[in-house]
């Protein structure tokens, strides 16, 4: 019942959204012009090209990134079954409603064929998605510094100072996690006996402790991981700049994409449907210097969303070429749900 119930959360809390958003454009003739305006001769779709192809090297930057994670601890594994097994997970984050997502469907198929080794292949999945989300508050926060906070409405400042804290602290928590007594420190063993908030703790000193060996690999993974965030906020520059005059600034759009997709991380819909739009379209209007037009924000947020859809159809490519053993994996994946996630539990110390 519970899995039904968020099943059905997860798919009216992003319809909701997006109708709110649809309703927004056609209760508001200047919305409906700023999406007719796609169409017409103004639209400069070579911007709007460069925008994907930016969009295809953010999301290849993960790959080689997950690629890397997964040889730093000794799992034979081919940059190209890194893009597979990608590209199909992208996709699964979209489609899989209440089954199998990418994430889960990953961490399977490289567990299943790698018997000796499935808590470290499962460990390389949350430390693929802990990295990723602290290179979003870098980005964010290395961008941020050109904005005049002073000018700032209170939201924006609230925002911008909770991504330097993030920042600051994730670095503070990573060089601790890297010294060679914390292994078995007394502040690890509070931390993880803390309730509720101990497992999360154990799961992350885990999968942290796998690569404390490997700085040379945390290093390109660190590089990649800014050039992730960095490539996407390009795209979204590239997609306002091609649909229309006036828009946000480079520098400003690598503090509003970033932060739209820390709200896009949050597991309420499939790919961050429904809540990425509404963070760009908010983002949009208040974090430039100069007022922009709330029509204009949604509009570069359904266009940045038909971006990633078109970036998921290649994983649909990879889907239907290899239907029906995709298909028997993402059963097995979902019959065996409970016990991936308690895979990538285990001490590193046994590692």
């Amino acid at each position: 019942m519970k899995k039904h119930l968020i099943t059905v959360l997860r798919i009216l809390v992003p319809a909701g959204i997006l109708a709110y958003l649809l309703w927004t454009i056609g209760s508001d003739p200047e919305s409906v012009e700023s999406v007719r305006q796609i169409f017409s001769a103004k639209t400069r779709w070579g911007s709007v090209a460069v925008a994907f192809v930016f969009g295809l090297m953010a999301l290849s930057c993960t790959f080689v990134r997950w690629y890397l994670l997964v040889v730093a601890v000794g799992i034979p594994f081919s940059l190209k079954d890194a893009f597979r097994l990608g590209f199909l997970g992208y996709m699964l984050n979209f489609v899989g409603l209440g089954g199998v997502g990418g994430d889960l469907f990953k961490g399977y198929v490289l567990a299943k064929h790698n018997p000796t080794k499935r808590v470290e292949a499962v460990s390389t999945i949350f430390m693929d998605r802990l990295i990723g989300l602290y290179a979003l508050f870098v980005v964010t926060s290395v961008a941020a510094l050109s904005l005049d906070l002073e000018g700032a409405v209170p939201a924006i400042r609230t925002m911008v100072y909770v991504v330097h804290g993030a920042t600051i602290g994730g670095f503070l928590g990573l060089a601790l996690v890297m010294l060679p007594g914390f292994a078995k420190g007394s502040f690890r063993e509070f931390l993880e006996g803390l309730p509720k908030l101990g497992h999360a703790f154990k799961r992350m000193f885990t999968a942290v402790g796998m690569y404390r060996r490997h700085p040379r690999y945390l290093v390109f993974i660190g590089l990649l991981s800014l050039g992730v965030h960095s490539f996407f906020s390009v795209a979204g520059y590239f997609l306002a700049s091609g649909l229309f005059e006036q828009h946000p600034t480079l520098l400003e759009m690598m503090v509003i994409t970033p932060l739209a997709m820390v709200f896009a991380a949050i597991p309420l819909s499939p790919g961050g449907m429904g809540t990425l739009e509404l963070a760009i379209t908010e983002l949009y209007v208040t974090v430039p210097g100069e007022e922009l037009s709330k029509a204009n924000g949604i509009t570069v947020a359904l266009a940045f969303r038909a971006m990633t859809i078109g970036l998921a159809f290649i994983g649909a490519i990879f889907y239907w070429t290899n239907r029906a053993s995709i298909d028997q994996s993402m059963a097995e994946a979902s019959a065996e749900e409970e016990k991936l996630e308690h895979l990538a539990e285990g001490e590193d110390e046994e590692l």
